[in-house]
């Protein structure tokens, strides 16, 4: 009995002892993971500090959202506006007004004036101590017809945008944008809280250093809400893919109805150079269409997004094409049709196409081009002998397109053979303004070169 005790004893304290490492152990572990989480901490607080410290600090940042670039650029259109009124540049009736056309105008302009001077920051007058004169003075530099007879359009150009987000509410917005080609730069204040805003001039921002790289903790202006005046607030734009598309189809008509330079310039430079030999002949080609692209409206859309841009493809009711190449919101270019460059949709079919495929998409676009009126495209296409034999010239040849092929025509495939690396197609070519027509016959004789060019001959019954 006595040594059984005493082995009790033993196991009662070997049970304690591995009690109390077990503890030891515990509480080790429970040591380390504060102590990592400590490290943590600090690693986390270290990666923050970087992020707003010094070494990294918050600046501008180009504006990608569709509706604040929509929201802002409304808010310059409506600027822009004040500033026609104020030059005489808005059409105004005066034989429906009761005044006289003095006090008319008088009012207008003190109306106008007044507006643009609401729309600017409290802080930015007092500053540089604006008066209503120098906003005449301002909006002189841009005056062009002046006495109210006629709607003017000012040609709007936005080259940057870029955004300092200042809180939920708060937003500066820097504008980098051109008037008729003056070159201009504005900061906007954005109050979404209370849908206001406030504008500081180029003059401001100038003297104050201000640009898009300047830190944001170093711009001195209030980020205090701003309450309305009636003249400052605005309305924000939720925008659509149909709203985008129909921006620019909008933007781009109005600059061929009103400052065919401008649609020339932002023509894609490929496309612009292999179209059209210089701006007058553009010119001539908006002249010439003038009715047609006054009353076009879209009646097809299709979005192809990219690595590198976005490509909107449209059409009007008379199948015109509108391409709209989107790089940034602030940089885009138009293509005008379908074959005076390759589209990367284009190319990307044209790539993995069997031979007829090939042969058909590039009749196509010869189509296309006589019936866009573009002979000097086809006349480019046809094969050197051919068509000096043939034709001799580019006029010999307009004159036999306009006696032999329709208005609007396409083609029907017939029969399709190989002879070498000659590729021949037996089609007709049909009238598609008349229901039922029988067409002409033509035989369309083709190479392939490299990529996607091609050479064609054609013999036509």
């Amino acid at each position: 009995m006595k040594n059984s005790g005493k082995f009790n004893k033993k196991i009662m304290i070997i049970v304690l002892l591995v009690i109390f490492l077990i503890m030891i152990g515990i509480i080790g572990v429970l040591l380390f993971q504060e102590q990592s989480k400590d490290v943590n901490n600090t690693d986390s607080q270290q990666t923050i500090n970087e992020t707003v410290g010094t070494d990294s600090p918050q600046t501008f940042e180009e504006v990608s959202n569709y509706n604040i670039y929509y929201t802002v650029k409304g808010i310059l259109n409506n600027y822009i506006t004040m500033i026609r009124e104020t030059n005489g540049d808005e059409y105004i009736d005066f034989e429906r007004l009761q005044q006289s056309r003095d006090e008319a105008i008088a009012g207008l302009i003190d109306d106008s004036v007044n507006s643009i001077y609401n729309m600017l920051d409290s802080s930015y007058i007092e500053e540089k101590n604006i008066t209503e004169e120098d906003i005449r003075t301002l909006a002189e530099q841009y005056r062009q017809q002046g006495d109210y007879s006629k709607n003017v359009v000012y040609n709007l150009k936005i080259n940057g945008m870029y955004m300092a987000d200042i809180s939920t509410d708060i937003k500066f917005i820097l504008v980098e944008f051109s008037i008729n080609g003056n070159e201009n730069n504005m900061l906007i204040k954005l109050d979404f809280q209370n849908s206001t805003y406030s504008m500081f001039g180029e003059e401001y921002l100038s003297s104050k250093g201000y640009n898009k790289d300047t830190e944001i903790s170093k711009i001195e202006i209030s980020t205090d809400a701003i309450d309305s005046n009636n003249y400052n607030s605005f309305n924000f734009v939720n925008t659509d893919d149909k709203y985008i598309i129909n921006q620019y189809f909008s933007e781009y008509q109005t600059k061929l109805l009103n400052n065919v330079d401008f649609a020339y310039e932002l023509l894609d430079q490929q496309y612009r150079e292999n179209k059209y030999e210089n701006a007058q002949e553009f010119s001539q080609y908006v002249e010439e269409n003038y009715e047609s692209l006054q009353n076009a409206y879209l009646t097809k859309y299709q979005i192809n997004q990219f690595d590198e841009y976005k490509e909107y493809v449209c059409l009007d009711e008379n199948n015109n094409y509108y391409i709209f190449i989107e790089r940034r919101l602030t940089d885009y270019s138009v293509i005008l049709d379908t074959y005076t460059v390759d589209l990367k949709d284009f190319t990307d079919k044209y790539t993995v196409a069997d031979v007829s495929t090939k042969v058909g998409m590039n009749v196509e676009k010869v189509i296309d081009a006589i019936n866009d009126g573009d002979v000097r495209y086809v006349y480019n296409k046809l094969d050197e002998t051919f068509r000096n034999n043939t034709f001799g010239n580019i006029e010999n040849f307009r004159t036999y397109v306009n006696e032999n092929f329709y208005d609007e025509n396409e083609v029907e495939y017939l029969e399709f053979a190989e002879e070498g690396d000659t590729y021949i197609y037996s089609a007709k070519i049909k009238n598609a303004q008349e229901e039922n027509s029988e067409g002409r016959e033509i035989t369309l004789i083709m190479r392939l070169l490299e990529g996607t060019d091609f050479v064609m001959s054609f013999n036509m019954e």
